[in-house]
């Protein structure tokens, strides 16, 4: 794949919209620019489904926040999405987006309405990870390097009753060896020994069993995406579904992550291969982090890293708010303070914190490599990392920690561009959700160059019916991401562009 040089640069997202992309554009993030609408957004979108409302409701949601948000009802349906963002040096992090409702995962609802489709999920990502890897195949070659379309996977969707991952949640914090991290905690590699045991405490025979059937399921996805080497990135969620999630994730990591050894040169030729998310808004996140990577180089597996602010906020502080008041809470903690930063700037500082630490030890996993007399151009990394963030001050810190560390150079007349090698492509990722902050991401791939996409875009996909739960979670996070005037500069954009099409050299733009 050449170069993508400056000369042929993404172009302005408005310029390539038609002009009914422009005003849905507008019309979403106008909508999403009222806090009222927005927190009432879950119980709004549920009314679009009521008989009677059913016909104008789906069509009104389809045609605003569906196709602003999600690539597609199909995997296939989303490819062409997928070559237009390759086209201009852009990879995807390809999700079917399926998640537990709000009420369920919340508490606020103890029925199952229907029976759990989580099979047919499970089937569905194997799919995915198929089309991913087809994909990647006739637009990368067959080659493990460069591949830059990874899956996403939302655990709590792939076991029969979520509430199960809350009981083992409970479960492992209070029988894990106690660590210095505060709640939601720390795996430890001894996490899923009660899957071969009798059951005990909280945790039933039917309970053990959909885990142990859960976990199959898991290894089987990682089996697949190691065979067609695609990477596979575990979403976080609640923080009373996270201790299960933490241990799954370090269990799957230790088996698809192992590094070469001179015991064992069987190991999959795409690593990382198996990514955990790492909350920034979390108390726990930094020391954490710290015991991961401990934990990595000590077990001689790499390290797969997505770290995001967070999206589960406003659902963990009312859940904090309500066991403090003997309401009834999920939250699995008994400490005083929640378990989320409470200001955005405290939760802003402990990602750009996180940011540098983990450049540090790219550099560092850099020099291994090249003491060891690897190719140069790869290697074998022992960390990756993907920067999830719309965040214009912490995607600045990133580009220029990566100069910082000679992990990147900069480039150009003005050194405005900045050169990324293979070989920190291979372990670096920054990305953005699909629909949102497409200005952020075209200014990344303007201002950077590498032969791999080192800007991704999260694509999720599925029917409306199944994507509603996702739908009003991003409505309620892009509060956050468009609060402080964003969402007025979003939507200044579409007017802006709307107007020129409208107006031509009338338009001034004042």
């Amino acid at each position: 794949m050449p170069i993508i040089q400056a000369e042929a640069p993404a172009p302005d997202p408005t310029k390539e919209m038609t002009f009914s992309e422009l005003v849905r554009a507008y019309a979403v993030f106008t909508m999403c620019s009222f806090p009222t609408l927005v927190d009432n957004s879950p119980r709004l979108l549920q009314l679009a489904t009521l008989p009677g409302l059913r016909w104008f409701g789906e069509r009104f949601v389809r045609w605003t926040f569906f196709d602003q948000f999600v690539g597609g009802d199909t995997a296939e349906k989303t490819l062409p999405l997928l070559y237009k963002l390759r086209a201009v040096n852009k990879g995807a992090l390809f999700a079917y987006s399926v998640e537990v409702d709000e009420s369920e995962a919340t508490g606020s609802t103890l029925s199952k309405k229907e029976p759990s489709p989580h099979k047919r999920i499970v089937e569905e990502i194997i799919h995915c990870v198929d089309v991913a890897a087809n994909f990647e195949d006739g637009v990368s070659g067959k080659f493990h390097s460069g591949r830059r379309t990874w899956v996403a996977i939302k655990m709590s969707a792939l076991i029969p009753d979520a509430n199960v991952l809350v009981k083992f949640s409970s479960h492992l914090l209070n029988t894990r060896p106690k660590r210095s991290v505060v709640y939601p905690g720390c795996p430890h590699s001894s996490d899923l020994d009660i899957l071969d045991k009798p059951p005990t405490g909280t945790l039933t025979a039917k309970d053990i069993a959909e885990l142990r059937d859960f976990r199959s399921d898991l290894v089987r996805i990682c089996e697949l995406a190691q065979e067609r080497g695609v990477k596979i990135i575990v979403d976080a969620e609640y923080s009373w579904y996270q201790p299960a999630i933490d241990a799954l994730t370090l269990s799957l990591s230790r088996q698809f992550n192992k590094l070469p050894s001179r015991e064992n040169q069987n190991t999959s030729a795409v690593q990382p291969l198996i990514y955990g998310t790492y909350q920034a808004y979390l108390r726990r996140t930094p020391e954490l982090l710290a015991q991961s990577l401990a934990d990595a180089k000590a077990g001689n597996y790499a390290l797969g890293v997505k770290l995001v602010r967070g999206a589960y906020h406003s659902f963990e502080v009312a859940a904090h708010k309500a066991q403090f008041e003997g309401k009834p809470s999920h939250l699995l903690s008994s400490e005083p303070s929640p378990p989320v930063w409470l200001t955005k700037s405290e939760t802003d500082d402990r990602y750009n914190a996180c940011v540098r630490m983990l450049v540090r030890k790219i550099r560092e996993d850099v020099d291994v490599q090249q003491r060891k007399g690897k190719d140069k151009r790869t290697g074998t990394p022992g960390l990756g990392v993907l920067f999830g963030t719309h965040n214009w001050e912490s995607c600045d810190v990133i580009l220029r920690e990566l100069v910082k560390s000679r992990l990147a150079i900069k480039s150009g007349r003005n050194e405005e561009l900045v050169m990324v090698p293979d070989d920190v492509t291979e372990r670096v990722a920054i990305g953005q959700l699909y629909g949102m902050c497409d200005d952020l991401t075209n200014h990344l791939v303007n201002s950077t160059v590498s032969n791999t996409p080192l800007i991704i875009k999260y694509v999720p996909y599925g029917a409306l019916s199944e994507v509603m739960p996702y739908l009003s979670r991003r409505a309620i996070e892009n509060k956050s991401v468009l609060g402080e005037g964003a969402a007025t500069v979003e939507r200044r954009r579409a007017a802006d562009e709307i107007k020129k099409r409208l107006f031509g050299s009338w338009y001034t733009g004042k």
